[in-house]
């Protein structure tokens, strides 16, 4: 089970102001020390009308339109300024969150997660001890002046929405803006996730209307993002990741995308690209044997050629481990699992497990968000400190040229060069999949459309280069060397065309037949 919780001594002082150093006086947080913000806590209600959740038709066919859409709870954590008067939150504040009366449904189920969570968090003599458990955030506190990079959580599958509050606060102690959201399924009648694509998509979705929202708050600073995610929740920031060129850095939690069998649930959905993955890219995962011997297949990752990427493994960990849990359960002496060896693990190794990522999180956001030059000896001192964490780096080839910029490319250093930045781009045995052949061609016509035969009989050339197997991509390389007046060899771009089509995969037996039909045609022109 997950726990929701961070904590501190009790007591109400109020925080420091920004730039002085704190020391944590709770043992929950361990050997994490605070940042040097105070942490303000605020929860943000609102409808994505642009989308439904409520059912609309009955079994009988009665329509009764969801006029409100599908409703969005967003948990904030930020730097702030508490004053005198403000109090630091209890655990129970954050199982128990009011809500705005027209998100009653939502509030309810996401207080019964919080509820059972918390109550299978602990044993049931210390359930009183973890509710009236201090905090470490101020329930909306003054914000700190500025403007703060953010990092977007997703949460593990249907879990609550605050479940990895520890780090939460712990970044926002140290100037980052963090939200969470609700995990939701896709109506009121199935109000739970699933391991499907279209789960995963709504979910996403429900992070990027989020993130809108979060645009308009004045202590946002838009241009600097990451995303973050645990378990099912990795997968869904990995998505996000690929088609925001706004994140800046995408962080795995024990991602499930790399368990074996389990990477399909990634590499199937509708936005997996892995070409499109630019941000920097972290996996933080407990190594092989600490629950179970079970394998990894980080094959879904490990092909973001274009981004740097770090694999980091730390032993003596579990799945549950990189959530607040690891923390909780060490200081509340949660009973240890049975069913499976537990090959040195305990809820102490757990705990020193968590407190290890935070800091690598910290640093690696510090590097990434704020380009600080020294974070990544952070991390190195960390791992030197603690034994059992292993890290692998891979550094990012270049990204492949637009169509645009190889057509500028040819223009100025000729056609060859152009051809070589694509290999140290994509490699020799990707270049099929690196240059989309219906996004050259559409390009090429476009450059004719434009005057601009030259570049367009570039892109072509490139394009057929690329799917040597196209009879497609001979077929446009034929018009574009007609068009700057190469009428031979324009005709020899049919003939090869001709000669593809047969084996060309792309063709149905209809599509081949017209197909061929139409370049007999062309070929009699040139007779």
């Amino acid at each position: 089970m997950l726990a929701i919780g961070a904590s501190f001594a009790p007591g109400q002082a109020a925080m420091p102001p920004a730039g002085s150093a704190t020391t944590a006086e709770s043992p929950v947080w361990g050997d994490l020390r605070p940042g040097s913000y105070g942490v303000g806590f605020k929860s943000v209600f609102r409808y994505d009308n642009s989308r439904t959740w409520k059912s609309t038709r009955s079994y009988s066919g009665t329509f009764s339109p969801d006029v409100d859409g599908r409703p969005i709870q967003i948990s904030v954590w930020y730097p702030a300024n508490a004053g005198p008067s403000d109090k630091r939150m209890t655990f129970a504040d954050y199982v128990d969150q009011s809500a705005p009366q027209n998100f009653a449904q939502l509030n309810s189920i996401m207080k019964q997660r919080s509820r059972d969570d918390a109550a299978g968090s602990v044993p049931h003599s210390e359930l009183s001890a973890l509710q009236s458990l201090t905090m470490d955030a101020y329930r909306n506190a003054q914000p700190a002046t500025g403007r703060f990079p953010v990092v977007l959580y997703f949460a593990g599958l249907s879990a609550p929405i605050n479940s990895n509050a520890i780090m939460a606060e712990y970044l926002a102690s140290h100037g980052y803006i963090v939200a969470s959201i609700s995990l939701i399924g896709p109506s009121d009648e199935e109000t739970f996730q699933s391991r499907t694509s279209n789960a995963f998509e709504a979910t996403v979705r429900d992070m990027e209307f989020a993130w809108s929202v979060l645009q308009d708050q004045p202590n946002v600073d838009s241009t600097r993002l990451a995303v973050m995610g645990h378990s099912v929740g990795a997968i869904e920031a990995v998505i996000l990741g690929m088609r925001n060129a706004d994140v800046s850095a995408v962080i795995g939690l024990d991602g499930t995308y790399g368990f074996e069998g389990l990477s399909s649930a990634l590499t199937n959905s509708y936005a997996y690209d892995p070409g499109k993955m630019r941000a920097a890219f972290l996996d933080l995962r407990r190594a092989r044997g600490a629950q179970g011997n079970e394998p990894l297949d980080l094959s879904a990752v490990e092909s973001f050629r274009h981004a740097n990427r770090t694999f980091i493994t730390i032993d003596k960990m579990h799945h549950s481990d990189f959530t607040s849990f690891a923390m909780i359960g060490a200081y509340f002496h949660s009973p240890l699992p049975t069913g499976y060896p537990l090959n040195g693990w305990n809820r102490e190794t757990g705990r020193a497990g968590y407190q290890a990522v935070c800091k690598i999180v910290l640093s690696t956001l510090d590097a990434d968000l704020k380009s600080d030059s020294t974070a990544m000896a952070r991390t190195e001192r960390e791992m030197q400190q603690r034994s059992g964490i292993t890290i692998r780096q891979e550094s990012a080839a270049p990204p492949p040229p637009s169509p645009l910029e190889a057509a500028a490319l040819a223009a100025s250093k000729g056609l060859d060069t152009a051809k070589a930045a694509f290999t140290v781009s994509c490699g020799q045995d990707a270049l099929a999949s690196c240059m989309n052949v219906d996004r050259f061609n559409t390009w090429g016509y476009n450059l004719l459309g434009q005057q601009r035969p030259k570049d367009a009989l570039a892109v072509f050339q490139l394009n057929a280069w690329a799917h040597p197997q196209s009879a497609n991509a001979q077929d446009s390389l034929s018009d574009a060397f007609g068009a700057v007046g190469d009428k031979e060899s324009a005709k020899r771009a049919i003939e090869q065309a001709i000669a593809l089509a047969p084996a060309d995969p792309s063709f149905d037996s209809a599509a081949r037949s017209a197909f061929l039909s139409e370049e007999n045609a062309k070929l009699q022109q040139f007779k």
